[in-house]
């Protein structure tokens, strides 16, 4: 029985071999590029560039040559999985927890639920399941990228002491540039000969902007930098938040204008300026100064109790028998205050709204004490001392200070360190056109 149904197949494998052998190979999917452990599929490719056609035409912009946009979408493809495999390394995971919420704020940015979103994506012809798994791979990246660069930066107290002095000197201005930006890279090793091509090639791309070229369909053909995608799209930013490089070019261009090429360690860049808006806009801060008397409550302090004895305590400071300050060294339960005369200093009202609720401070005047009431850990009398409106408390200033600083050198450093992971990644390319 066995040997029959042996010689079954091969007589039945037999009669289909011609027709095997006759039919035409037709590929499912190939390798187009080895990145280091791994592979980019020609499917990516073209999912990818489809995708990058949608949002350019979406966004009205002039669509680059078949050849330039390949070249861009396939070293971004190349530089993501290379970042991907050092996540995948250092041991980094998005839950699905953590990838439904950025979901949401997609969707929720998009004013439309879950899924309206996915019902969208998949009229524009997208797979909603590899569009999950690209945000995914965009978290991943970010935070590889957040962390690998980061830890490059180191911020001085005398750069914070700088930056503070260059925003006092603009009196706080709030002008904000939207630029656009191109980077030719030119490598360090590079000799004179190449950095001469890449002088080149910037004066080239400054004519072709001459002639008319759409800046934004140049930025996707020709920049090396990892914005050019988005057509160099720096966004909305104050002088304050551009690299140290770009600022000093920034101030002097009118709208729709192309600088001067920055020569930085990484290469050329050239910045347009798409628009400008804004001036003085000082943000000014209300606060209060306020004192207090807290009676903790505890197993021999009740409510009334402690509601009592501030009772009677204010009832002599409005008397002048005694004062606040005295009061509260002698009888105030926080610890923290009580040597100070109770005084809490200057600070927002709605710093303290956590200890005595919503609204009992602004239902102060100058001067005036309040009755008696129940807050967190206690009862509580407070004066309201004075009131002032400052521009930003000097804390305020050094943070917001040293935010401008990291931004700016995250900036610098993330180009050139893009640069590295690039130049010392092991790339091949199986195609004929890339090779």
């Amino acid at each position: 029985m066995n040997n029959l149904l042996i010689k079954v197949i091969f007589l039945v494998s037999a009669s289909m071999m011609p027709s095997i052998l006759n039919a035409e190979l037709v590929w499912l999917d190939k390798v187009i590029v080895l990145v280091e452990d791994d592979v980019i599929l020609d499917s990516e490719l073209k999912r990818k560039t489809k995708q990058v056609t949608q949002q350019l035409l979406a966004n009205k912009a002039e669509l680059p040559s078949d050849e330039a946009l390949k070249k861009q979408i396939l070293e971004r493809l190349i530089i993501d999985q290379i970042q991907l495999q050092m996540a995948n390394r250092a041991g980094i995971r998005v839950s699905d927890e953590e990838l439904n919420a950025a979901l949401v704020r997609i969707s929720e940015g998009n004013q439309a639920t879950i899924a309206q979103m996915k019902e969208q994506l998949e009229a524009d012809g997208m797979n909603f399941t590899l569009f999950r798994e690209d945000i995914r791979k965009e978290i991943l990246i970010s935070r590889v990228r957040q962390g690998s660069v980061s830890r490059k930066i180191f911020i001085s107290e005398q750069e914070v002491d700088d930056i503070l002095v260059l925003m006092e000197g603009q009196g706080s201005s709030n002008i904000q540039y939207h630029l656009r930006h191109l980077m030719v890279a030119i490598p360090e090793t590079s000799g004179p000969d190449e950095i001469d091509k890449a002088r080149a090639k910037v004066a080239s791309i400054t004519q072709r902007f001459k002639d008319g070229t759409d800046f934004t369909q140049l930025v996707i053909e020709e920049s090396d930098g990892s914005d050019a995608l988005n057509g160099g799209d720096l966004g909305w930013r104050n002088i304050e938040q551009l690299p140290t490089l770009f600022a000093g070019s920034v101030t002097n261009l009118e709208t729709g204008q192309l600088s001067e090429p920055i020569r930085s360690a990484n290469g050329m860049h050239i910045l347009k300026l798409e628009e400008k808006k804004g001036g003085f806009d000082k943000k000014m801060v209300d606060e209060v100064h306020i004192r207090h008397i807290l009676i903790e409550i505890s197993t021999v302090t009740s409510d009334a109790k402690a509601e009592a004895v501030l009772l009677q305590l204010r009832k002599d400071i409005v008397a002048g028998t005694t004062s606040f300050d005295e009061q509260a060294k002698v009888t105030s339960e926080d610890l923290s205050t009580a040597s100070q005369g109770g005084d809490l200093g200057w600070a927002p009202p709605q710093a303290f709204q956590s200890m005595y609720g919503a609204g009992t401070l602004e239902k102060l005047k100058d001067g005036e004490m309040s009755m008696p009431f129940k807050g967190a850990g206690g009862w509580f009398i407070v004066e309201r001392m004075a009131s002032r409106t400052t521009d930003q408390t000097k804390e305020m200033k050094r943070m917001k200070a040293r935010q401008i600083l990291q931004s700016r050198k995250f900036d610098e450093e993330q180009e050139s360190w893009l640069q590295e992971i690039r130049e010392q990644a092991y790339v091949k390319f199986l195609t004929e056109d890339n090779s």
